[in-house]
């Protein structure tokens, strides 16, 4: 069987334009594009699981610009240690591109996934090759989760599109009828709990659902998590009781431990947010710093390290609220 048919992510991922979810302009570009057979360079950008990979597959497929994609397409691993580096640019992207279009396709297309991941001097040697091969045949798709992290050289030779997160109305309907099709038996407070603690990637999302459904019922266990929920809330009172009694030599042992759990564990933050909120022996201004960080839960990259950045402000937050009470 092939891989691809034994991963539910690559196996469910949307085969058309009409199976996503995007902006009206970006609709009606990608469409102007296929029905015209005429590519720019593309740089698609935003969180990690919100399509854009998928939207580069389509716009290369039989159903897209490409007629022969096994011979018109470079796929690039832009994280890759090999990849990534100079050498990778100037042995196997530049000699792809020597060679024309064959079978009568117009484009020959390197698609670089995680393109914010090449080296400096990668850049500089692909900002060449892109104007050299672009004026013929050579086209030029980069995915990338952070804007910021692409040069401005190569930024001026790319048309962006901007993708933001996926509906979370949208990615309940996908991973139901993902459960559907592969027979699994699910609770619906299950699928919650899973989306919950993964959005916005759908792609991890329908990762830790196939891990959860091997016996064809999709099983959580709730319990670790709620533990390990427990003893991240206890550690944020213990913290708070340190930095309020002026031991702050103790914070690193917290602090450990936080990571710890974060690293280890599948959560569901929104709950946390809501019982820390709620918990009477988070002081005040810790509680404004958890609000914040709880409103802007959904739309960040990474839930644990959105989680590890609220830790360390709300160390920061109630080190000078101590401090300030002392001085009164």
């Amino acid at each position: 069987m092939n891989i691809e048919q034994t991963i539910w992510a690559d196996k469910h991922r949307p085969k058309e334009l009409d199976d996503l979810i995007l902006p009206s302009q970006h609709r009606e570009d990608f469409e102007m594009i296929i029905k015209k057979k005429e590519l720019p360079n593309l740089l698609l950008t935003g969180p990690a699981g919100g399509g854009k990979t998928t939207i580069a597959q389509i716009l290369t497929s039989k159903k897209g610009v490409l007629k022969y994609k096994r011979d018109n397409l470079l796929e690039v691993n832009g994280s890759s240690k090999e990849s990534r580096s100079i050498t990778f640019v100037s042995d196997v992207i530049e000699p792809f591109l020597k060679i024309p279009p064959a079978a009568g396709d117009k484009y020959r297309v390197v698609f670089i996934d995680e393109g914010e991941q090449l080296t400096d001097a990668s850049f500089k040697a692909l900002k060449g090759i892109i104007e050299k091969y672009q004026v013929k045949y050579g086209r030029f798709i980069l995915t990338s989760n952070y804007l910021s992290k692409i040069p401005d050289p190569i930024l001026s030779r790319f048309t962006p599109y901007i993708f933001k997160q996926i509906p979370i109305e949208f990615v309940g309907d996908y991973c139901k009828n993902i459960l559907d099709i592969e027979n699994v038996e699910y609770d619906e407070k299950d699928l919650l709990f899973v989306i919950e603690n993964f959005y916005p990637d759908v792609r991890k999302i329908v990762t830790n659902l196939q891990r959860f459904s091997l016996t064809g019922k999709l099983k959580v266990n709730r319990d670790v998590s709620l533990n390990t929920e427990k003893a991240l809330i206890a550690s944020i009172i213990e913290l708070a009781g340190y930095l309020k009694n002026g031991e702050n030599h103790k914070i690193n042992r917290v602090m450990t431990t936080v990571l710890s759990l974060l690293d280890n564990q599948d959560l569901e933050f929104k709950r946390i947010y809501l019982d820390l909120f709620e918990t009477k022996e988070i002081p005040v201004p810790a509680k404004i710093v958890i609000n914040k960080y709880s409103n802007s839960h959904q739309s960040c990259l990474v839930p644990s390290m959105h989680f590890s950045a609220m830790f360390f402000e709300i160390i920061q937050t109630l080190n000078v609220y101590y401090v300030a009470i002392k001085k009164e």
